[in-house]
């Protein structure tokens, strides 16, 4: 017996049962355990079951999402969730991607998805007026800031490669020069992997004491490899690292970029929407210098996973790099209509358009601004109740808001292993205590917390409770240590 649909009133009763189970995961979401610790074995055991060959009841399978599923990932919407940079979607966004899913249209045509292709023109419009880059901007929507630069690289190597490399791929006696920071976001590297163009042609520039980019450094390396016959094309710039925060001299960059003919590529996937509140002339002037520009909606526009955008000046940028048009595509010329199957790798896209237009329609700019300079003003507040603190020492603060730290403890600050271990053994409680969910990470050789904000839902005294959870599980690991320290 082949599918069938239910009856309309089945459906609808499991459509309320969903809505039901989508609305209890996001009640009273501040007094729940955000991470929930459990070994890979008693995961597994969960879902190691057979192919099956007869039906389950639809309703069962919502009652095992609930009970087996919803309960064993983390709660990334949590006010209490300072991990990564992660998606803390709205309730417009989230209602978004369920009619989007209903409607399950391929947005690949103007043709079979017409709504969808100006929905997607529309955003990506939207998306740079807000952070003030270009009124005309063009684009497209992509799964994530991976992707996007990804695609910014191959951008670069399409405007800037001194030879036909769609054609004839990479000329070792003619290599390429990619150049990123030290603290850039490792999918530039797998960009250049992917692109065969080689990671040692992938070129570090050190970092200020502010980790952003060296500017003078920069200039000097591209100096010396010109002398040395390569061929420089690209500049990575960020707008927003994952470690810290940091923001590059964009100016500077787009100036460096300029005078070299190269192509500047922001990874502003983090940081970006930052650049619409009044950090813009500051913090990201020189924005507008940006060739292409990796942004992820699923990180500070409060859409869910997955939604990026690859931002440009001119559309035929992107069809220059990705046009390729197969006999069954074969419609009728009309430059008013824009298909995205020509403007990025994607040929099957889902309609990610709608849950940032309803996102933007359902908000506002003023009210995205707001939220997002909440979590500026959050962190900044963090970062000043640690410093004012004795047993925490700051270790970078950014204009955006990411705050990086470590636990010293009753004693003070000892040496930088004693320091590094301790604050290892704290991430381990708090992963086994599950009230909050907070990840490390290195600088400068040092084991530090890391907390991130980028979400509407958290409040100062969700962060007040951070810090007593981390005061109360790090005096409990050194009251396990006769002298407060492991020497």
């Amino acid at each position: 017996m082949k599918i069938a649909d239910l009856k309309p009133l089945e459906f609808r009763a499991l459509l309320d049962q969903t809505a039901d189970i989508i609305s209890r995961l996001y009640t009273d979401i501040d007094r729940r355990t955000v991470y929930h610790t459990n070994n890979s074995r008693d995961i597994r055991s969960l879902f190691n079951e057979d192919l099956p060959a007869s039906p389950t009841p639809i309703d069962q399978l919502l009652d095992r999402f609930e009970s087996d599923i919803a309960g064993n990932v983390a709660i990334h919407y949590s006010p209490h969730f300072y991990a990564w940079v992660t998606s803390n979607a709205s309730q417009a966004a989230l209602i978004g991607e369920f009619l989007a899913t209903a409607l399950n249209v391929n947005a690949t045509t103007w043709l079979n998805a017409a709504a969808a292709s100006e929905i997607e023109q529309r955003v990506i419009a939207w998306i740079g007026q807000f952070i003030e880059y270009h009124d005309s901007a063009a684009g497209v929507l992509l799964s994530g800031g991976s992707m996007a630069n990804l695609s910014g690289l191959l951008l670069a190597i399409t405007h800037h490669c001194p030879y036909d490399f769609a054609k004839y791929g990479i000329d070792r006696e003619r290599p390429l020069r990619i150049y990123a920071s030290e603290q850039s976001h490792f999918s530039i590297q797998r960009a250049v992997l992917a692109l065969g163009l080689g990671t040692a042609n992938l070129i570090k520039i050190k970092t200020l004491a502010d980790f952003s980019i060296d500017g003078m450094a920069l200039r000097q390396q591209i100096e010396a490899d010109l002398d040395k016959n390569f061929h420089p094309i690209c500049v990575f710039g960020n707008a927003g690292t994952v470690n810290t925060g940091a923001v590059d001299a964009l100016d500077e960059l787009g100036q460096i970029c300029r005078e070299y003919k190269l192509w500047l590529h922001v990874d502003a996937a983090y940081g970006g929407f930052a650049a619409s509140t009044g950090l813009r002339s500051t913090l990201f002037k020189g924005l507008e210098m940006a060739d292409s520009i990796a942004i992820d909606l699923h990180k500070w526009l409060f859409v869910p996973f997955e939604c990026a955008a690859l931002v440009v000046k001119e559309r035929s940028q992107l069809k220059q790099a990705f046009r390729m048009i197969p006999e069954y595509q074969q419609f009728a010329e009309d430059d008013t209509r824009v298909d995205f199957s020509e403007l990025s790798l994607q040929q099957s896209r889902r309609f990610r358009a709608l849950k940032a237009w309803m996102t933007f329609k359902a908000y506002g700019t003023q009210h995205l601004r707001a939220s997002i300079l909440h979590s500026v003003n959050l962190m900044s507040w963090l970062a000043d109740e640690i410093e004012k603190s004795t047993d925490f020492q700051l270790i970078s603060r950014s204009q955006l808001s990411i705050v990086c730290f470590q636990y010293i403890g009753r004693n003070g600050p000892d040496s930088e292993s004693i320091l590094n271990e301790l604050n290892q053994q704290l991430i381990q409680a708090l992963e086994a205590d599950g009230r909050v969910f907070i990840q490390p990470t290195i600088l400068n050789g040092k084991r530090v917390l890391r907390a991130c904000c980028t979400n509407f839902r958290r409040e100062q005294k969700d962060v007040l409770f951070l810090l007593n959870v981390l005061r109360e599980l790090g005096e409990a690991i050194e009251r396990e240590i006769p002298d407060g320290r492991q020497r």
